[in-house]
């Protein structure tokens, strides 16, 4: 089979570089130098206890993300969360009967090559039970046919339904899910739905990115509900790519098409230019959309009293459920945690659930748990549920974020359509 072929070559590539030791220990973590190399370096590898009690073997945890890429900001609050969750675990006596957890991270640098060697090396060498990715969505879908083959569970924030599923067919990719948030549709008619219910927006311009999976899926639902469900009209569609760093033709385009609202599901980079440059041809016109608006979005723009924005988040950091992890993450790292800590938290907190509910660490075990887990208590929701059938969060709506005049006002909950 030319894909085992191929996994074989790369696993004699991957041999020839020195191993990080499996062995636990409390350093903090640092990332991965971001110089090019074949095969990803680990950036932890780390069971959060310098001694773990008796002879038990801990439970291996695997982590690809970006930590010194263009996705560092979210690669790394992802990160943080994850590790919090399992230090807490292991302070509390680990799983399976005292069993502490080891996490193995590594560095993706966003790249797609390094995340497959990344989770090959986490599989093969390490033998972890599951591995938690980042909330990229082409990056995840890259492990689709890879976590197959291998059988070892993937959970992350892939956000493109295609990340867990088939869409042509229905079915579902055995070895990975979206946890933690909602998918780009709902995203998409969440913000849908707070313009038409609590703006007198109605004409919208859309521009996205088309290269990357997520904003490819927020675009498209979002025309189709807001054509098709809601009979109203766009005002312009358009396309920018990843190295572009001048987006004011497009700007352009969009002021003189008389669109009242940009729709910009894009990532905090082009975000960030795409909001200086509008400021910049004196354009009034509010962003909707994007996640990556939430914080520290609004520290990085040239002027924050210009921006206006609605953004859905999975949670409201100022909800009182959020007092312990903010108050646990600024003691161990010295700051308040981002709402992506909060995806890396309750990614974690999944696979823990997975794991106890298999009571094994056997990793077609903890597939089959994940699948099945429903009325977990998270940050997210505290009746988290997973649908078996789409490999996705079950009813999850969001939290959205009006952001005006450099102050963030709370607006209340939203659910989609779908």
């Amino acid at each position: 089979m030319k894909l085992k072929k191929t996994l074989a070559l790369l696993m004699v590539l991957a041999m020839l570089f020195t191993l990080v030791a499996c062995a636990g220990g409390g350093a903090d973590p640092t990332p991965a130098p971001a110089t090019p190399a074949p095969t990803p370096t680990p950036a932890t590898d780390d069971n959060g206890d310098d001694d773990p009690p008796g002879d038990l073997p801990p439970i291996l945890i695997g982590g690809i993300n970006d930590l010194s890429g263009p996705r560092s900001i979210s690669g790394n609050q992802i990160y943080q969360g994850a590790r919090l969750k399992v230090e807490e675990v292991n302070a509390a006596g680990g799983l399976l009967g005292g069993r502490m957890i080891e996490f193995i991270q590594y560095d993706n640098r966003n790249d797609p090559q390094e995340t497959i060697s990344a989770y090959m090396r986490l599989v093969e060498v390490h033998g972890v039970s599951a591995v938690l990715g980042s909330d990229a969505s082409g990056i995840q879908m890259g492990l689709i046919e890879i976590s197959t083959e291998l059988e070892v569970p993937v959970v992350g924030m892939p956000s493109d339904p295609r990340a867990t599923m088939d869409i042509e067919t229905g079915e579902v990719h055995p070895f990975t899910f979206l946890v933690s948030q909602p998918n780009a549709i709902i995203h998409a008619e969440v913000t849908a739905n707070y313009i038409i219910e609590e703006t007198e927006m109605r004409s919208p311009a859309v521009i996205f990115d088309q290269a990357n999976a997520y904003t490819v899926a927020f675009q498209g639902a979002f025309i189709a509900y807001w054509e098709d469900v809601l009979g109203l009209e766009i005002a312009i569609v358009e396309i920018i790519n990843a190295q572009d760093q001048d987006f004011r033709t497009q700007l352009g385009r969009i002021q003189a098409s008389g669109a009242d609202v940009i729709i910009s599901p894009n990532t905090i980079p082009q975000n960030v230019l795409l909001v200086n440059q509008a400021q910049q041809l004196g354009m009034e016109l509010p962003f909707a959309g994007s996640l990556d608006m939430a914080d520290p979005f609004i520290t990085l723009i040239n002027d924050p009293y210009y921006l206006d924005a609605i953004v859905p988040q999975i949670v409201y950091m100022g909800d009182p459920r959020m007092a312990g992890i903010i108050e646990s993450h600024t003691a161990r790292f010295g700051f308040a945690p981002e709402m992506k800590t909060v995806n890396g938290y309750d990614a974690m907190t999944v696979l823990v659930a997975a794991i106890e509910l298999a009571g094994s660490d056997d990793p077609v075990a903890i597939r089959d748990a994940i699948r099945n887990i429903t009325n977990l208590y998270t940050l997210v929701s505290p009746t988290y549920t997973q649908d078996a059938s789409t490999h996705a969060p079950l009813d999850l709506g969001m939290n959205v974020i009006r952001i005006q005049n450099g102050e963030q006002r709370f607006e209340g909950f939203w659910r989609g359509h779908s």
